[in-house]
C-alpha cells in the first residue's frame, strides 16, 4: 500500500512536541490512542489504514469516552500525511494555545471563492468547498478567519416564503483563535441575506459540536458513520456514490466481497468518519 507509513504515530508525537505539546502513546483493546500532559479530557485514536477496527467498535469507543466527559478526536493515517499542518493546528487550539484574538477588531470583507480556496486549503482540515458567500475577517489587512456559506434555499414545506441557508466552512489562520469571530461572520450573513434558519454540520470525527451549541444553534439530527474509500496512490477520499466512473461501472455486477477484492487490487482500501451532527439556527 503506497500510503503505509509504519512510524506516522511517532512522527505524530515527535512534531506535537516540536510546538510544545507533549503525548503520550497507548494501546487499549485493539485502539492505538493519544493521550495529552496537562489535559485529561482530549484523546486521538489513530487509525492506520490497514489494522483499522471497523466502524462499528470505534462509534462505541467514541459514545463510551463522550459519556465520562472526554473528548476523542478520529485521526486517520491519511489525514495526518495530507494535512499534518492543520491537524497540529487543531490540536493545538483544542489544547487551549492558540493565540487569541478579539474578534472586535476585526474588520468583515467579502471575498471571491479562489481567496476562500486559498486561505480554506490553507487552514481547514477538509478544505475548501464551493459556496455562494464567503466573507473574511481581517486584522492590519492580514485574513485572520474566513466563513462560507450557501445561498437560500425554499422550505416550502415549513411555510411558502421559509427560507434556509448553510453555514458550509468556518476556519481561522493556523495558531489563532478568533474569539467571537464566527459569531461576527455568522451575525453579518444573517443581516445580509435575512433567512429563516441557518443550518450546519460538525464532524463527529473531530467535534461534538459545542461551539454551536453556544451560538444559539440547536441538534437536529445525527448522520451514522459513512464508509469511504481511500485511493492510497493518489490519496483521495471517496463516498462510494463518488468512485471514479470507470470504477463505478466494473463494480456495480461484482457481489459485495468481490467489489472489497477489485477495489483493494487497484489500490482502494475502505475507511469510514464518524458521521455529523445537523445544527440549525432558528431566526
Amino acid at each position: 500500500m503506497g500510503i503505509k507509513n509504519t512510524g506516522w504515530k511517532e512522527e505524530l508525537k515527535h512534531e506535537l512536541l516540536k510546538i510544545g505539546i507533549e503525548s503520550e502513546l497507548f494501546i487499549s483493546d485493539s485502539f492505538h490512542l493519544m493521550r495529552f500532559r496537562g489535559n485529561e479530557q482530549l484523546f486521538l485514536n489513530l487509525l492506520t489504514i490497514d489494522t483499522q477496527p471497523g466502524s462499528s467498535a470505534t462509534l462505541q469507543l467514541q459514545q463510551d469516552y463522550l459519556s465520562s466527559g472526554k473528548q476523542l478526536i478520529q485521526l486517520w493515517e491519511d489525514v495526518w500525511q495530507n494535512r499534518a499542518a492543520q491537524v497540529l493546528s487543531r490540536i493545538s487550539a483544542l489544547m487551549g494555545r492558540n493565540k487569541r484574538i478579539h474578534g472586535r477588531k476585526t474588520i468583515i470583507q467579502n471575498i471571491t471563492q479562489p481567496q476562500a480556496d486559498h486561505f480554506l486549503n490553507q487552514h481547514h482540515l477538509q478544505g475548501s468547498a464551493s459556496s455562494r458567500y464567503r466573507y473574511a475577517l481581517l486584522l492590519n489587512d492580514q485574513i485572520v478567519a474566513v466563513a462560507t456559506f450557501s445561498g437560500k434555499r425554499k422550505m416550502t414545506r415549513k411555510h411558502p416564503d421559509y427560507t434556509s441557508a448553510e453555514l458550509i466552512r468556518f476556519a481561522t489562520a493556523d495558531g489563532f483563535t478568533v474569539q467571537g469571530g464566527l459569531s461576527k461572520l455568522l451575525q453579518h450573513f444573517i443581516k445580509t441575506l435575512q433567512p429563516d434558519d441557518v443550518m450546519t454540520y460538525a464532524d463527529l470525527d473531530w467535534s461534538y459540536g459545542k461551539g454551536y451549541t453556544k451560538l444559539g444553534f440547536e441538534l437536529a439530527a445525527q448522520t451514522p458513520p459513512a464508509e469511504i474509500w481511500l485511493d492510497t496512490q493518489k490519496m483521495i477520499r471517496y463516498f462510494p456514490h463518488r468512485l471514479p466512473a470507470g470504477l463505478q461501472v466494473i463494480t456495480a455486477e461484482l457481489s459485495a466481497t468481490e467489489r472489497i477484492a477489485y477495489l483493494n487490487s487497484v489500490h482502494y482500501f475502505s475507511v469510514f468518519n464518524m458521521g455529523n451532527l445537523k445544527y440549525i439556527l432558528h431566526l
